[in-house]
């Protein structure tokens, strides 16, 4: 019996934490185990590694602004805050998230943190509050969208952005397929089914880079990280 599922198009199937219908606890549960992913399975060092790039083009004196779209927990904002002080970068970071539920805990988890605001807001609402900042980001959020929104996502996100882009997802893969869903056998029921999930919702290379192009954002550029990680970044020029 083969129970691989086809994975040669991205499913379109509502993810749990998409659903609305996800308890507190367990939505606390599978925050947990996403930061968990973003420490030891390559979502922050996928950042970082651009950040410490274009940080040496940055003013230490000027403050850097920073939206992060579907924040969740807001563990890669605080991360970046973090990253910033020991360099003595002055960041502010806003994250934007559609559920109150994730945005309630993820304030509870970042209380008291003045260089970072929280939202609930999504991308098409807030995009049209006018606003714009020097980089805008994203963790796992563009898997998170339908086919048919992830063009003019980009072109919204692109309008936001002063001077760069960078978004941090999966490689659709046999073998992230089988990590993720080995990783989570043991986890809660919503990392248990969301994370196969994403990894089918997820994107091959030349996907992403299709998707760019659509949107005319030629100065993106899609990079390979560890664990079966993709970027899709750039700065303009």
């Amino acid at each position: 019996m083969n129970f691989l599922p086809p994975l040669t198009q991205r499913a379109d199937e509502p993810e749990l934490m998409d659903s609305g219908t996800t308890s507190p606890a367990e939505l606390d549960d599978a925050l947990d185990f996403l930061s968990a992913t973003n420490t030891f399975l390559g979502g922050w060092a996928v950042m970082r590694e651009r950040l410490e790039v274009w940080s040496r083009a940055w003013d230490k004196k000027k403050i850097v602004t920073m939206l992060d779209v579907g924040t969740g927990a807001a563990d890669l904002p605080i991360r970046i805050l973090n990253w910033g002080r020991r360099r003595r970068f002055n960041i502010k970071i806003i994250g934007i998230d559609t559920d109150a539920k994730v945005l309630d805990l993820a304030r509870e988890r970042t209380e008291g943190e003045e260089s970072l605001g929280l939202m609930h807001a999504d991308l098409g609402t807030f995009a049209a509050l006018g606003g714009r900042f020097d980089y805008v980001l994203g963790s796992l959020f563009l898997h998170h969208l339908p086919p048919a929104e992830l063009v003019p996502s980009l072109r919204l996100c692109d309008g936001l952005a002063v001077k760069g882009m960078l978004f941090s997802d999966l490689r659709r893969c046999a073998t992230a397929y089988a990590g993720v869903s080995a990783l989570t056998y043991m986890a809660g029921r919503v990392s248990r089914y969301d994370g196969p999930l994403s990894v089918r919702r997820a994107f091959l290379p030349e996907e992403l880079e299709r998707a760019a192009e659509r949107a005319g954002l030629v100065y993106l550029r899609v990079r390979r990280g560890p664990f079966f990680r993709l970027s899709l970044s750039g700065e303009k020029r």
